[in-house]
């Protein structure tokens, strides 16, 4: 069995530290994050002209903050701090006047001199010697991961920031907590997680769509380790009965219905059962009830039409109100996602060059997938063909594909059999009946249905 560490503030890299500044002054202190300027590797910094409020005091204005990411040996990252906290030199506000830090010198003070200071940075505050005036407030690894605490909502909307606590109590969940903690050192929040969240306040209800091993698994974990941080009940369930079994109104509760649960292959009747019970389901979500639904798009369809045909007026969403696609990501995110898993996998120096070498075929390659990277990272970043390492099927995949029935490999035979690039169904049927070896049981269109998503996309 694996064992989860708790990681430190190094381990988020800092593009996830410098969101993670931005979200706790937000949280604390009502600071847009679009205040911020400059990039945390250099120096991130804002200047307000409105009090600052964090980790209980109040720092008058103007007050300059700075984010700071300290990096190298201990010494480099000691001269830096220090000059951090004596200033750092004058810094250009939003109005284009300059705000002096350090000492003004023989120069006259400027109006609000000595500016209030604030530095955020990923170390130890305790071993930063303060200024000489009671202007400057340093927040280290201590002071975030306390302000961490404060913010439930900053640990949802960073679930990074996740594998930096202790493991939260199940206290009746049935979440795989152990997965879902090793899921936190890599796990990137895409505009797909974001949309699902925002899915789910609006609707209590979300489905994530997309190809296996896009992450739709991922994103249910990551917002059921959130909300079990913050004292909710996490389940995840393989029928709809034991949503039933474990419902209960008076607890918040987020359920978690994903196909590849308790199986290593793909079930499309799973999705099916869910779809004849989502009448039922809906009615027993709320504010304090969530439902994720990792799934087909089609049988979603299906349910929610014959909600409509049967309930009438009553308001329930439609298909587009809650599907999220798990697989649209963009290169920046396939970076990022590329980048935690070599940081999770401490590679050698060498593995790490060939890494950046070859990552920009690897973020372009059709076939990247979150699971494929980290497997792929996992062997060290093999000095190999990259498109012979991404094009090789999982485990996973491989079940799936064992595990279909006899006319469901035989569709797939027959698509390989068609011209490249969208098949028409006319052709479709044409190249299945060469292949197929008993008189068709099913139209080609259902046979195409129960396998969308998973193995092909369908192009209206």
């Amino acid at each position: 069995m694996q064992t989860c560490r708790v990681l430190g503030l190094q381990d988020l890299g800092w593009l996830q530290f410098e969101r993670l500044c931005g979200l706790l002054l937000q949280a604390e202190s009502g600071i847009a994050p679009e205040a911020w300027e400059g990039s945390a590797d250099q120096g991130r910094r804002l200047v307000s002209h409105e009090p600052v409020r964090f980790a209980g005091r109040t720092l008058v204005p103007p007050v300059v903050v700075r984010c700071a990411w300290l990096r190298g040996s201990a010494v480099e990252r000691r001269a830096r701090l220090e000059w951090l906290a004596a200033g750092g030199g004058p810094l250009v506000d939003e109005g284009g006047s300059m705000i002096f830090v350090g000492l003004p010198g023989t120069d006259p003070p400027p109006p609000g001199w000595p500016p209030t200071r604030m530095l955020l940075f990923n170390g130890d505050s305790a071993t930063l010697a303060p200024p000489s005036h009671d202007g400057f407030l340093a927040a280290g690894e201590a002071e975030i991961l306390a302000a961490i605490d404060r913010h439930p909502e900053v640990r949802l909307a960073l679930p990074s920031v996740l594998a930096l606590r202790p493991e939260p109590a199940l206290n009746g969940s049935t979440l795989d907590l152990e997965a879902a903690r090793r899921l936190a050192e890599v796990f990137v929040p895409t505009a797909a997680y974001e949309r699902a969240l925002a899915t789910l306040r609006r609707h209590h209800f979300a489905v994530l769509t997309g190809p296996p091993e896009m992450g739709k698994t991922a994103i249910a974990r990551m917002i059921s380790l959130a909300l079990l941080d913050d004292g909710w009940e996490a389940h995840e369930c393989t029928r709809p009965e034991q949503v039933y079994e474990r419902l209960d109104p008076g607890r918040r509760q987020v359920f978690v219905a994903d196909d590849a649960f308790g199986s290593t292959e793909y079930r499309p009747d799973a999705a099916e059962r869910w779809a004849r019970e989502l009448d039922r389901i809906l009615r027993s979500t709320g504010e304090h009830t969530w439902l994720i639904w990792t799934s087909r798009p089609a049988p979603l369809r299906a349910g929610l039409r014959a909600i409509h045909r049967e309930r009438g007026g009553e308001r329930f969403p439609q298909p587009a109100e809650v599907q999220v696609d798990a697989s649209a990501l963009g290169v920046d995110e396939k970076t990022l996602i590329l980048f935690r898993h070599a940081r999770a996998a401490g590679l050698t120096g060498g593995e790490r060059r060939r890494m950046i070498e070859c990552g920009e075929a690897i973020v372009g390659h059709p076939h990247f997938t979150p699971e494929r990277i980290r497997r792929f990272v996992a062997r060290g970043v093999p000095d190999l063909d990259i498109e012979a390492e991404l094009a090789e099927p999982t485990e996973a995949m491989a079940a799936s594909y064992a595990a279909l029935g006899e006319e469901h490999r035989e569709l797939l035979l027959a698509m390989l059999d068609c011209p490249p690039g969208p098949v028409a169904e006319r052709d479709l049927a044409v190249a299945l009946r060469r292949h197929a070896t008993s008189p068709l049981p099913k139209a080609p269109a259902e046979l195409v249905d129960r396998l969308a998503d998973h193995f092909l996309r369908v192009i209206a």
